[in-house]
């Protein structure tokens, strides 16, 4: 069973001509973790080092707005962890980014325990998300009462895959409020929808996924809506392979994906 812990978003100042990306950390534990009860992320930059959560020293998270550049090679997570009060563990992962249409960067932290009662971080991984002008996104008339579907449109020598479980082009739909942006992502879909590669001049449709027949996503009022697909540039795999769980090492990687969007307005 996965325990959330907690997701803390940082905000990067890359440039005052560049604008913001955030940095969004999503930790978990198994809840057969019986032995290690302190955990530490840590970011440290060529001019900053920011603690993102300790738990040795504090069981309240707060949210933090940090300024540190982000270049290529230039920033590296440290995850720490220890049993009782002796001494701390370490893994450490460097990974950098291309500035240029960067949206946002995702690192997801799982720990876990083998059948060894080994305890470790399993999971070490950092997303990183574009914007894309080479895919457009095309709907019908939508309305209030719509179930909506799109057609994602390429004029990309890249191919793409989806980045949903089953590599479709799931999507997320988004209500504009004076808070900001409602997000709706529906739930995993056992779609019978033959999975399919985006490669140039070709379509394919996208949706908002549901797990059961009548649950489909609908709009519901009149307002801004934004619709967003993650896609990346190989199929989608979660697996983590057997003899790295079995040596108790962390799988770290970087993944890239990107994601086209469409903004539109809903009438009464």
């Amino acid at each position: 069973m996965l325990k959330n812990i907690l997701t803390i978003i940082l905000t990067f100042c890359l440039s005052t001509a560049l604008g913001q990306t955030d940095l969004i950390v999503n930790f978990g534990k198994s809840d057969s973790i019986a032995k290690t009860n302190d955990f530490k992320f840590t970011i440290l930059s060529p001019t900053d080092t920011v603690i993102v959560f300790d738990t040795s020293t504090s069981s309240k998270i707060k949210k933090n707005r940090i300024e540190l550049p982000i270049t290529r090679d230039s920033i590296k997570g440290i995850f720490e962890y220890r049993t009782g009060i002796g001494g701390w563990k370490k893994v450490q992962y460097t990974f950098g980014a291309d500035t240029t249409d960067l949206k946002r960067i995702e690192i997801d932290l799982y720990f876990s325990v083998n059948s060894n009662k080994i305890e470790f971080l399993q999971e070490l991984t950092v997303n990183k998300y574009y914007g894309i002008n080479s895919i457009s996104i095309k709907s019908g008339k939508l309305k209030v009462g719509s179930q909506p579907i799109f057609m994602l449109i390429s004029n990309s020598d890249t191919a793409f895959y989806g980045a949903s479980l089953t590599n479709h082009f799931y999507g997320t739909m988004k209500f504009k409020t004076e808070y900001g942006w409602l997000d709706f992502s529906g739930s995993y879909c056992l779609s019978t929808v033959p999975e399919k590669t985006l490669t140039k001049f070709d379509t394919v449709y996208s949706w908002v996924p549901n797990y059961n027949i009548g649950d489909e996503y609908t709009i519901k009022k009149p307002g801004t809506y934004k619709y967003v697909v993650a896609m990346g540039l190989d199929r989608f795999s979660e697996g983590i392979p057997t003899k790295l769980i079995d040596k108790g090492e962390t799988r770290m990687r970087t993944r890239t994906f990107f994601e086209p969007e469409i903004e539109f307005k809903v009438l009464e």
